[in-house]
């Protein structure tokens, strides 16, 4: 487990805006095809999130060596590098633009733990502001130690550092809030031409896949996927035909279960031929979504599991009812 998380859930009293800044976190990506050996490099050589049994270093460089060009070349079929970064920022810039409109006058950060804005680049900019207090977001929805928990240790260590008077707190979990929701049922009916059905699709909720390790130590991440599925559905007022997996599994340790590929497979043999792949727990498009889904799985899915329709429904990117439950959430934390 990831210690030292612990962070005051009560601000004090006649706090100032100005004083404080909203920390949106997430694992970035690379901009580039060169920048994908050392983004690569960073998320193996973590020990946080990736446990090899020993000479962690040693496996890291087997793993990058063995994966490289393929992942470069993956990063290629979506244009040469990540798009997280622009959304990102992008996100920030209409989160700050929503929260000025409720009369808050709050700056908004970006801060990646694998490419840059690093941590430590992040915390320079909040000195050099001057901010005493930092507010922190995560841009993943549901909570585990392999995400949400490493990018507050990171930054909370570079604190440490470079800036020890800065005090944290964090944002409450968002992953049911009406906006949210309400933003994933308009995503999915997007996909829908006119005249069609949703009842003649079935919806499968794709999650990014986290090491067992995480969940035999309490890790709630599984937990909260499904909360958000069960909701989603039940806006959509779909009680059957869904179901949940998880993708982008890498490395020799076990990764949770079901898998994207497998459910599919087993869909495939049940005899659905049309499928909707939703990417709940992205909330941006990048290569897990434009690559893994939507050219792989789709691959997958046509050629070998007989699917005559396959389609994925866009990441919430700004939806209005993303950026609206990002505000609620600051505000809701802030009281």
């Amino acid at each position: 487990m990831i210690a030292d998380l612990q962070l005051p859930r009560v601000l004090p009293s006649g706090l100032r805006d100005e004083d404080m800044v909203v920390v949106l976190m997430n694992m970035g990506g690379p901009k580039d095809i060169a920048g994908v050996e050392p983004f690569l490099r960073r998320i193996f050589n973590d020990r946080l999130i990736i446990r090899f049994p020993f000479a962690q270093s040693l496996f890291a460089d087997l793993l990058i060596r063995s994966r490289l060009k393929s992942v470069q070349h993956r990063y290629g079929l979506i244009g040469g590098g990540s798009p997280i970064l622009r959304s990102s920022l992008q996100q920030a810039d209409a989160l700050r633009v929503e929260l000025k409109k409720r009369g808050r006058g709050l700056d908004v950060q970006l801060a990646f733990n694998y490419s840059d804005p690093l941590p430590e680049e992040v915390i320079t900019i909040i000195k050099e502001k001057k901010k005493k207090y930092a507010l922190l977001l995560s841009l993943y929805p549901h909570f585990s130690h392999s995400t949400t928990a490493s990018s507050i240790f990171y930054l909370k260590e570079w604190a440490k550092k470079i800036y020890p008077e800065l005090q944290f707190t964090t944002c409450l979990p968002y992953h049911l809030y009406e906006g949210y929701i309400q933003a994933f049922a308009h995503r999915i009916r997007e996909t829908l031409r006119p005249g069609e059905d949703l009842d003649d699709f079935y919806l499968l909720f794709s999650a990014h896949g986290t090491p067992v390790y995480f969940l035999n130590e309490g890790d709630p991440y599984t937990f909260l996927v499904n909360q958000t599925a069960s909701r989603i559905t039940a806006q959509l007022n779909r009680p059957h035909q869904w179901a949940v997996c998880y993708q982008s599994d890498v490395g020799p340790m076990k990764w949770i279960k079901p898998s994207t590929s497998d459910v599919l497979k087993v869909l495939g043999t049940r005899g659905v031929r049309k499928v909707i792949v939703v990417p709940v727990s992205f909330v941006s498009d990048h290569i897990e979504t434009l690559c893994e889904i939507d050219m792989e799985y789709r691959e997958m899915a046509q050629k070998e599991f007989g699917f005559t329709d396959f389609r994925m429904s866009k990441a919430l990117e700004c939806h209005p009812g993303f950026i609206a439950a990002l505000a609620d959430c600051v505000e809701r934390s802030l009281c």
